[in-house]
């Protein structure tokens, strides 16, 4: 109901008294306005944080793809490196397979002085190990007959029956780590390839394929990588957790020879990034600190407005209504009043004022209009109008009273109350008294023309004073 009012009389105000009405009706009124604030003070930082927020999380994207990528790369061209290398020393066993046998550990020295991930290198004739380097460390694997070990002969079945290297694994090896193991197939009659001689073994360090690659070095995602031709037939995962191949966010293919990996990305919660938490409550305290300190500034400006609005519109002896208050007053009424107004205009002047002002001096006069003005408050009620135009000149405005009884009522008893108690002051009693006119209008507010009332106001003042005067004289000659 309050707001309701309010919004009401706004409607008609100008905007500087919507400003008024709404920051002194009610409290509660100012309180609702804040709580407007505050929220669409969070909405907007919230809003302008997000957007910030996302643009430095798709900037982080960009570099997160940009760095898989090179993971991607990083693992194909190791692997490649050393498979091509190992492909050419497979192609100088297969033109001379005795003169490789007689000069093994001088070739394989050599291969594996230029590849950066192969931990050794076997020789099998007919599947069966026969030289290895470097030997030591390796010495079991001598003799080893490939036949009885299905799934890893599987995998030389591969490479012979497609005459291309495949890449196996990764797998753990009895000797510990992991490793690749790339399988060469050695035919003797190149290019028909249907003399098969055996095969080359070349056993790539799995672990530090992955270190080169940093592949663990990302902070805001998690990675998993699957090996699609793990044995030939299945893919297995080799990196990384299961969960990420079912809700993934990036996927990058990496080609090896023969056969291919994925890598799999799924992005972490941004918001939990340290840079960019760090960035997003930075903006958010810029951000309420900003519309903080608006706030405050705005309160700062209403109340200075406020604070000169009413020393413009009050008389800064009394303090009072001044004349321009009242003009503004009557517009008021003529705005709630709606189509019919009521209301009766008094016109209040002081008697002998400049013989007071003469007499006791200026100082005096001034206490004898403040001492006015308290005890017309006094004498009328709260809803009545009361201000000071200039001068010695008072006027009243009473609504919703025109009755003249009631009228004459209200008069006499402001001057039984001026007659009863006189200012006293610096050892003077001031006898206070009062010319007193009334005017009383009654019809549509189009009617209402304020300098009219005004007028007829202030002529029955000049006639209830020149009354006084008379009676006065009369008093005199009589006396």
């Amino acid at each position: 109901m309050i707001i309701k009012v309010v919004f009401s009389q706004c409607l008609a105000l100008p905007w500087e008294d919507v400003i008024i009405k709404i920051y002194k009706f009610n409290p509660w009124i100012f309180c609702l306005l804040t709580i407007g604030y505050v929220l669409l003070s969070f909405m907007a930082v919230n809003l302008v944080t997000e957007r910030f927020v996302n643009k430095q999380s798709q900037e982080i994207k960009e570099i997160i793809q940009h760095e898989l990528a090179l993971v991607r790369y990083s693992i194909e061209a190791n692997v490649f490196r050393d498979t091509y290398l190992a492909d050419s020393f497979a192609s100088v066993v297969a033109l001379n397979p005795q003169f490789a046998m007689k000069n093994w550990e001088y070739v394989a020295k050599q291969f594996l002085s230029k590849a950066a991930l192969v931990r050794n290198i076997g020789l099998a004739p007919n599947n069966i190990i026969s030289h290895v380097y470097p030997l030591k460390g390796n010495e079991e694997a001598l003799g080893l007959n490939f036949r009885t070990l299905p799934q890893q002969y599987k995998t030389i079945q591969i490479a012979r029956e497609t005459q291309k290297v495949f890449i196996a694994g990764p797998l753990e090896l009895v000797q510990g780590g992991t490793a690749l193991i790339a399988r060469y197939p050695i035919f003797t009659d190149v290019p028909h390839n249907a003399n098969y001689w055996g095969g080359l073994s070349v056993v790539i360090n799995y672990d530090k394929l992955i270190a080169l690659s940093n592949l663990h070095q990302f902070k805001d995602v998690d990675v998993a990588l699957v090996a699609n031709n793990y044995n030939g037939t299945t893919s297995k995962l080799i990196e990384g957790d299961d969960a990420i191949l079912k809700d993934f966010d990036i996927s990058y293919p990496i080609y090896l020879p023969n056969v291919n990996w994925t890598l799999f990305a799924k992005y972490k919660n941004f918001h939990e990034i340290e840079s960019v938490s760090q960035f997003e409550n930075l903006f958010y305290t810029l951000g309420f600190m900003t519309f903080s300190v608006v706030y405050f500034l705005i309160l700062f400006l209403i109340n200075n407005y406020l604070r000169v609005h009413e020393l413009s519109l009050h008389d800064e002896l009394t303090k009072l209504p001044n004349r321009r208050y009242l003009f503004n007053e009557f517009e008021r009424i003529k705005l709630r009043s709606g189509t019919l107004i009521e209301l009766t205009v008094l016109n209040i002047d002081l008697n002998r004022f400049k013989q007071i002002n003469d007499t006791l001096g200026h100082e005096a006069g001034d206490e004898v209009l403040k001492y006015i003005a308290s005890s017309l408050t006094k004498c009328l009620r709260s809803s009545d109008f009361i201000s000071r135009i200039g001068g010695d000149e008072f006027v009243v405005i009473l609504q919703r009273t025109t009755k003249p009884e009631y009228i004459e009522q209200i008069i006499h008893k402001i001057h039984i109350y001026f007659e009863s108690n006189p200012l006293r002051w610096r050892n003077h009693e001031i006898e206070i008294s009062l010319s007193i006119g009334h005017y009383h209008f009654q019809g549509p507010s189009g009617d209402l023309v304020i300098n009219d009332i005004l007028s007829e106001a202030d002529k029955s003042m000049y006639h209830d004073k020149l009354s006084q005067r008379k009676n006065e004289k009369v008093s005199e000659n009589g006396q």
